[in-house]
């Protein structure tokens, strides 16, 4: 598949997280720099795509603001092709290998410090966080019972109840608008996150409604995710920066009549007093003292 094509493939993305975004962006480059020429407007201009498709993803602007400054420093420089291109590689491969266990380091560190045998755990949308923790947990043997959200508009919880499956946990796929119905079998939640502030994390759409609810019946409510999600701002301070464009109308329905206005979004905000812990590679965050 050409450079443009997988371009075009990632921002009809719907349905990844944020970790597997930013892979399909590695390859892209990959992709790229393998071809006859290199041309880095051409390059930026494709990536800015991209990013302004998805201005949420921590991981994805860290990444891409070190990619950047190695295309500034080529220009600057005046590298050869050959130099720009082994200069690339170099970085991808040292990039990937720097945080490629560090959700499994989160993971293990989690897995210490709460009891996941014979749980029943609440999860929503699909993210390669939780799945790396599913995994972890799989390989000491530990296979809790999960209660995996639809994760409308697009249900990508499809995905990552296939995935959880796979490693040999019992799903049950749940609209997460029935929560009430069963929140008091659940013992506690663990989502993926996009972006964690001083005051709160983003993550999909329906993730604030699922804290809410969990608060109101003493469940715990836990986080998920490595270091380069992690911002020393408020939310508030960064709203404008990080503005997510209206999604497809069309996903929540298609030909609606004149005087009806789907409104589409994926991402929101839930502030920090409804999460119990944070758990990253490096540390973790409990919220439960004040």
């Amino acid at each position: 598949m050409s450079f443009q094509l997988k371009i075009r493939e990632l921002l009809s993305d719907n349905y990844s997280g944020s970790a597997a975004i930013l892979e399909k962006i590695i390859k892209s480059i990959q992709t790229y720099i393998n071809g006859p020429d290199i041309d880095h407007n051409f390059l930026r201009t494709n990536l800015d795509k991209v990013i302004n498709h998805f201005p949420d993803l921590a991981v994805l602007h860290h990444f891409m603001q070190q990619f950047y400054d190695l295309l500034d420093q080529a220009d600057s420089e005046s590298w050869t092709q050959e130099k720009t291109i082994a200069r690339i590689t170099r970085f991808i491969s040292t990039y990937t290998q720097m945080w490629s266990d560090s959700i499994g380091q989160a993971a293990e560190r989690m897995e210490r410090m709460i009891g996941f045998q014979g749980k029943k755990i609440l999860l929503h949308s699909n993210s390669s966080s939780i799945h790396i923790l599913f995994e972890h947990l799989a390989t000491h043997n530990i296979f809790p019972s999960i209660y995996q959200t639809m994760s409308g508009p697009v249900y990508e919880g499809k995905l990552q109840a296939r995935v959880l499956s796979d490693f040999g946990c019992k799903v049950h796929f749940i609209n997460e608008a029935a929560i009430g119905r069963f929140i008091h079998e659940i013992d506690f939640a663990v989502m993926g996150a996009d972006n964690v502030f001083e005051d709160g994390f983003t993550n999909k759409i329906g993730t604030y409604p699922l804290a809410l609810v969990c608060r109101e019946a003493g469940k715990p409510f836990y986080v998920i995710c490595d270091s380069r999600k992690r911002s020393p701002v408020d939310f508030k301070s960064r709203i404008k920066a990080i503005f997510e464009p209206e999604e497809p109308s069309g996903e929540l329905w298609q030909n609606a009549p004149h005087a009806i206005t789907p409104v589409n979004y994926y991402f929101e905000f839930t502030p920090k007093e409804l999460v119990s812990a944070y758990f990253f590679e490096d540390t973790w965050r409990d919220l439960t003292k004040k």
